[in-house]
Order: C-alpha cells, then structure tokens, then sequence
C-alpha cells in the first residue's frame, strides 16, 4: 500500500481515515485500540492509535517538509535575546555571534519526503530493564543498596552502569544495566523483524510536526514552562538561571561511604506544583519526549550511522549557562556537536529509543 501524505490524509473524514488503518498489512499483534486527536502549539492530527504488547504506536501520515534551520535572533522575544546574551557572555562572545553559533548546533535546511509509519509513543531505554525477581535474588550487591535505598527518603538511585532504583505509586522499580559493543550488536538484541529506529529527518519531522521555528513552539523559549531539573521556570523572576550552577541529572550514585541519590526525582523543586513537565507533554503527532537535555534519543541513518537527538549529555545546563542555552538541545534541529567525540558506549547510559514501522 502506498505511503498516505499528509495532505490527503487531512482531507480525508474519521471514517475513511479508520477505513484506511483497517486495511493496513501490520505484524501479528497490532490491533486499531481508537482514532484520537492530538492539538499542540497550533498544529493538531487526527489519527489512529494502535496496541502491540505493551506498547501504543501512532500512525503517523507522511509528508514533503523542509527541515534544519538557518534563523537568527531577529525573531526572538527580549528575553530570549538577553537570556542568549548572558550565555554568550560566558563563552567570551557578544550576540553579533549568535546566528553562527546556533547554525553550528543545528541540523542544515533541506527538502526531504517522510513516509507514512507507525511510530511507538513512549520511548525506552537503550540500556536498562526491569530486573527479574531470580535476577534480584542473585546479585547481594544490588540486595545491600536496595535495603538501604529502602530506609532512605531518596526518590531514586542509580549505582553506574550496574542498577538503579525508582520509586513507584506502591513499590520501587528495579532495573539492571545492559551494555552492547556497538549499534548493530544492540539492534541484533532488541529490534523485532520488521521493526527500525528513526532516522534524524524522521525524528525532526515527528518532534516538530512540521513547525520551521527553532521549537516546536516558536523562536523565543517559553518561560512560563515548568522543566525538569530546573522547575518552574518563572516562579521567581530569574531564579532558575541562579540555579543552573547546581543543576544535575536524575541519577544518585553509591560513593562507598553510604547511600546518595535524588529525592525529589519528578517533583521540580520544593513547594512547586504537581503539574507535568511540560517537554514531556506529548506533541501534535501524539508522542513523548523527554525534554530533558541530559537524555539523548537514538536515530540512524540508511546507512548506519548513529546520531542522538534531543540533547546534549546535560553539559550547557550543568555549564550554567542559562535556560536558554541549557534547554537549547530541546530545538527541533538541534545536533550535539561533541556527540560524535563519544562512543557507543558512553552514549548508552542515558540513550532511548523507540520502535517504527515504516508503511
């Protein structure tokens, strides 16, 4: 079946849109759970949520988009341009420099065609699950930080590289780390037949949802957002860039003396709201993100070629070098240019990922 645009797909009504889902070819498993429609920041897509095992997956129409971006700053709130200029100052640059430095940490303009796929809703870490209670029983290392992690009033502990613990509604979850020693290693263990890994134009085309703006918003950052690691960001005029000097990533780590971690994993920041992440609100395609730059999620290339979007390790942000420039990875186009410094290996601590079938 050819792959549905996202021109027609549009114009066609709620039932031959169902019709059309019906009849797709799909692996045993896959079943149509609803048609649902997701709106944000002025775009919005009707389309068809399907189940398979524990995962929901997206149908998401294709489309001839332009990608990549080029702007500058004339397009910026004030203060955005004086958030920028505060970075740049750290960097020993003015914001006559600006418009080359984004340009450098973006993806270039080009016209590319996406084609229609089914593409998983949450994404899943490329290197932690759950541990299995004969897993549990195994490992007396994991058994002594789990009991002290249990009398703490930590929300969550990560030993590197080893286990981490996260505190649910009723329980605490337990994952092991696994390592693989490159990207085709690791697909061979975690990729079904049939299923593949985004590329980068996908990713930007299903993050951004077609917006040629540097977020998937607009131009300017929105201040009015609450983020993880730094909160509500305007509770308190320009506290959150005094906080970037102590602002760090969701993991604790055993330091050989006793229990360290993070206790207020998921809650913001002292007498904060209760209310959602923002960047982790799904978009206008009806998918999550992390929105978190300390996060990457995994694309490759036809050709194989590995490139993490959607962060940058945390190193803007921990840098304190502003909410802009800290959450600057969360731009649509956004590329990390010291990634390719890493390998695989050192990518996978905090890499995810997600599943697509390409129609």
């Amino acid at each position: 079946m050819d792959s549905v645009q996202r021109t027609v797909w549009d114009a066609w009504t709620t039932e031959e849109k169902q019709a059309h889902l019906q009849e797709l070819s799909l692996p045993a498993g896959f079943s149509l759970l609803r048609m649902d429609r997701f709106a944000r920041y002025g775009r919005q897509l009707e389309t068809g949520v399907f189940a398979y095992q524990d995962s929901e997956f997206v149908f998401i129409p294709g489309d001839r988009v332009t990608l990549g971006w080029e702007g500058g700053t004339d397009r910026m709130d004030t203060r955005t341009r004086v958030d920028l200029e505060e970075g740049l100052e750290t960097l020993g640059m003015t914001l006559a420099d600006a418009p080359t430095l984004l340009r450098q940490q973006m993806s270039p303009v080009r016209e590319v065609t996406i084609g229609s796929m089914l593409v998983e809703r949450l994404t899943r870490s490329a290197s932690w699950e759950e541990a299995t209670p004969e897993e549990l029983e195994e490992d007396e290392e994991l058994q002594a930080d789990l009991t002290k992690f249990l009398a703490s009033t930590y929300k969550a502990y990560e030993r590197h590289e080893t286990h981490r613990f996260n505190r649910t509604g009723d329980g605490v979850r337990v994952e092991l780390f696994w390592t693989s020693d490159d990207y085709p290693d690791w697909a061979e263990a975690n990729l079904e037949e049939g299923f593949a890994i985004l590329t980068e134009d996908e990713w930007e085309y299903i993050y951004g949802c077609g917006s040629r703006t540097l977020f998937p918003w607009g131009d300017s950052f929105d201040y009015t957002m609450k983020v993880r690691h730094l909160g509500e960001l305007d509770r308190s005029g320009s506290d959150a860039n005094e906080m970037n000097g102590d602002a760090g990533g969701d993991e604790g780590a055993a330091d050989g003396t006793g229990m360290s971690g993070d206790s207020d994993r998921g809650h913001g920041r002292p007498g904060e709201s209760e209310r959602p992440y923002d960047l982790e609100l799904p978009g206008a395609f009806g998918l999550h993100f992390h929105g978190d730059p300390y996060q990457w999620e995994l694309t490759v290339s036809a050709d194989g070629i590995v490139r993490v979007k959607g962060g940058d390790g945390g190193n803007a942000l921990c840098g304190g070098m502003g909410v802009l420039f800290g959450y600057l990875p969360t731009a649509t186009s956004y590329r990390d240019p010291y990634a390719e410094e890493l390998d695989w290996s050192e990518q996978l601590g905090h890499m995810h990922y997600r599943r697509i079938l390409r129609l």
